[in-house]
């Protein structure tokens, strides 16, 4: 078995630095129903929304290059093995060019990668501090620091978008409604309003990554720090259960 890599990204949301940044017009936007915060949900919720839409997680692998990376005949290439031994491996897994995949076969491993993808990415967050923390396993520790990096600029893009979209749709009501009313106060208060989405337009745009700031940056594990597999446990156990099999070998064979 080759050696389990892991890499991590540690976040923090936004939110509260971009509601503060637009100063007393919260409260103003609140009453017309326009959400001048980051958005009622948190960002691993959305992170994780994506994770388990296959329809999204579909285009990313493709548009990503994801795919054609974990299913490619030397996806292996990097993998680390206990004293560098990985005889055993190559004979279970056999050798030679991967045949060409027609539309049902694409699809179909499309849907195997989905799934091995949403296995070893996690989201997690911890309440009281609100740190998210976004991470993948992978033998490859290449592979697992470019997943997370991919995953989150993926999502990052799917989020600006979605709001910015539903922002320039707004400040154009807005301005519609601005040109119908002749009344003094409502014209203050809806070129406020636009001001207020066209200042939330520019603090999306201006950061990496959507909502969040990175704490803690994914990075490629140091050979020796690896999460699995467990071969000492490995070992004691296979020890144990050969040994009770030999027992009941030798009773049956009496």
């Amino acid at each position: 078995k080759p050696n389990i890599y892991r890499s991590q990204a540690v976040l923090v949301p936004q939110e509260q630095s971009k509601s503060s940044a637009l100063g007393g017009l919260g409260a103003l936007a609140g009453m017309a129903g326009v959400d001048l915060g980051g958005g009622e949900m948190s960002p691993d919720g959305a992170y994780q929304l994506y994770l388990d839409d296959y329809r999204w997680m579909r285009e990313f692998l493709l548009r990503s290059g994801l795919f054609e990376r974990i299913n490619a005949a030397d996806a292996d290439r990097n993998y680390r093995f206990a004293l560098g031994f990985d005889a055993l491996y190559r004979l279970t897994q056999g050798g030679g060019e991967k045949p060409q995949m027609d539309a049902a076969e694409k699809e179909k491993r499309l849907f195997e990668t989905y799934q091995k993808v949403k296995a070893q990415l996690s989201v997690s967050s911890d309440k009281k501090t609100s740190v998210i923390t976004v991470g993948y396993t992978d033998p490859d520790a290449q592979l697992a620091k470019e997943v997370v990096e991919l995953f989150l600029k993926h999502a990052s893009e799917s989020l600006r978008r979605g709001e910015l979209s539903d922002m320039d749709k707004k400040i154009a009501y807005y301005d519609e409604e601005l040109g119908r009313t002749s009344d003094l106060a409502l014209k203050t208060q809806l070129s406020q309003l636009m001001s207020a989405l066209i200042q939330k337009k520019v603090l999306a745009q201006s950061s990496y990554y959507y909502n969040v700031k990175m704490v803690t940056s994914p990075s490629v594990a140091y050979e020796r720090d690896k999460t699995g597999p467990k071969r000492g446990l490995i070992v004691m156990v296979s020890l144990i259960t050969s040994l009770i099999i030999g027992i009941f070998g030798v009773f049956l064979f009496e």
